[in-house]
């Protein structure tokens, strides 16, 4: 349930969904996409959903609960994606409960006044009331960053294709996230420039090396859009290579097995830096050689890449073992795949790689806006993963004592 909803987005499964629009039409037209693009980036981070996990499964069972999880995280993640279709932007991909998206041609204004109507939406929609009445109000912080960046595709279309959003404007945008308080909306150093007296700003911030606003409004008003109610006629064929072998036949036969699930599962995390998306003209190949070569290493050991992120301290990598399929050993799954995944720093371009693995219950399901959808595994084990990876050395391995206690005795291992 919720305080304030005011019409539920009916929720589809379809395949199309899970490719970006703007690729979807670029697809059906037969016209490439440009390389290097011009507009904003808009990062949209929803918080309180992990607490949530555990209460709800305590509360309502593993069943009921992930299936009161999944409701409210489709409910509020469709809200924002529709305002984001108002301003005519795109989800280029999901990061857990997070959404990085692009307005293609803005100056940040469009972003900016996304970002405005966004946390409006979740002063509507954001409240969950449990079944002992008890609330729960979850927010959302926002970052806003203008410029160039390069825009492909990397992957194994066997495996999973994959959209990125790579350059120094996402660096910018990563950056501007991290000093982000929820509820608020920070704007880069290239969005203050880009906007100037056309934005409110209410307090100023840095990191020591930028500079960052809080933005409280705009002066003037930002047109709309009619936001499209249909997917584009993307063949299935071409639908297939957007998703993991595993959830496109699930979702083709109609079937219904991963919408709301807790599962106990591997996360791991994998960080790399060396490719220089700016400059370098075999940027998208350097990574799509060391990406598909991930795929077909955490595969070959029964796992899954589920996302791939680009930010400011390098990019990364998150995988998963036990979700959307199981198997006994997915301790010694993941440490044996991780271990092959260290020796792509010496075939590809990627360097310093740095490995998290923990484990736990998290939420695994499909999620998001009937014409934007992912398939997801929330929960803090997942956050642990992230954290281990950056405490881990380059070329190490880092996880925790239940990772090590479960894997194979052929392990050797030192404390950290």
């Amino acid at each position: 349930m919720s305080e304030g909803q005011e019409q539920e987005l009916p929720m589809a499964d379809d395949p199309r969904s899970y490719i970006a629009g703007d690729r979807r039409r670029a697809l059906v037209s037969g016209e490439p996409m440009a390389d290097r693009v011009q507009g904003a980036g808009l990062f949209a981070d929803i918080s309180g959903f992990t607490p949530l996990t555990e209460a709800l499964a305590t509360e309502l069972g593993p069943r009921r609960g992930a299936e009161e999880l999944v409701s409210n995280l489709n409910r509020i993640l469709a809200a924002i994606i529709e305002d984001l279709h108002r301003f005519d932007g795109e989800v280029i991909y999901f990061s857990g409960d997070a959404i990085t998206c692009w307005l293609d041609g803005d100056d940040g204004s469009r972003a900016v006044a996304c970002a405005l109507e966004m946390q409006d939406t979740m002063e509507r929609v954001g409240t969950v009331v449990n079944e002992d009445g008890s609330t729960v109000d979850l927010a959302l912080k926002a970052a806003v960053a203008v410029g160039q960046a390069r825009r492909f595709v990397v992957g194994d279309p066997d495996v999973q294709l994959i959209d990125v959003l790579a350059g120094s404007l996402i660096d910018d945008l990563a950056a501007a996230e991290q000093v982000a308080a929820k509820g608020e909306i920070i704007l880069d150093e290239s969005a203050l420039a880009a906007l100037a007296n056309d934005v409110a700003i209410g307090d100023m911030r840095t990191d020591g090396e930028r500079r960052f606003g809080v933005a409280t409004g705009l002066h003037g008003r930002v047109g709309m859009v009619e936001p499209r109610s249909e997917l584009e006629p993307v063949s299935s064929f071409e639908a297939r290579k957007w998703l993991l072998p595993p959830v496109y036949e699930t979702l083709s036969t109609g079937g219904a097995a991963f919408i709301a699930e807790l599962r106990t599962v591997f996360p791991v995390f994998i960080r790399f830096g060396g490719i220089d998306f700016d400059d370098d003209p075999d940027a998208a190949d350097k990574l799509d050689d060391f990406v598909r070569r991930a795929q077909h290493v955490l595969d070959s050991h029964g796992g899954n890449l589920l996302q791939l992120t680009l930010g400011d301290k390098g990019a990364y990598l998150y995988a998963v073992f036990g979700s959307p399929q199981a198997h006994e050993d997915e301790a010694t799954r993941s440490v044996s795949a991780a271990l092959e995944l260290q020796a792509l720093a010496d075939v590809t371009a990627a360097a310093g790689i740095q490995i998290g693995i923990s484990t736990g219950r998290v939420l695994s399901g499909t999620c998001g806006h009937p014409l934007r959808r992912t398939f997801a595994c929330l929960g803090d084990p997942v956050n642990l993963a992230a954290r281990l990876m950056s405490e881990a050395p380059a070329r190490g391995v880092l996880v925790t004592d239940e990772v090590a206690a479960a894997a194979d005795e052929r392990y050797l291992w030192d404390q950290h």
